[in-house]
């Protein structure tokens, strides 16, 4: 068990460092009425159902790609604290991250 906690450490420590993004289509429901997540510092997971609705600026791609350029700009401790206070202060819709997406994302 202790080798597979280090291992997860050590595999969210490079891709933290990376910062790389991975988009991942996934054949089951996000919970919720949300079609993609982005989980820093793992990836943007999308519904498959959603996969041609990712092209141009107005795509959920597009949105999921703006929380991930959040993610590289507050790190990940600085990302989930605010995302997180964001959504306990004034709902997922409202939270500022969310706005901040869907202005720059035109969804």
């Amino acid at each position: 068990m202790k080798k597979i906690l280090m291992s997860l450490f050590f595999i969210i420590f490079i891709l933290n460092l990376l910062k790389q993004e991975m988009v991942f289509y996934i054949p089951v429901n996000i919970p919720g009425s949300q079609m993609a997540a982005t989980i820093p510092p793992f990836g943007i997971f999308i519904e498959n159902k959603y996969q041609n609705e990712t092209k141009g600026k107005e795509s959920i791609l597009s949105h999921e790609k703006i929380h991930w350029m959040q993610y590289r700009k507050y790190g990940l401790l600085g990302f989930y604290t605010k995302y997180i206070y964001g959504y306990l202060k004034y709902g997922r819709k409202y939270s500022p991250m969310e706005e901040e997406a869907r202005k720059l994302s035109k969804l």
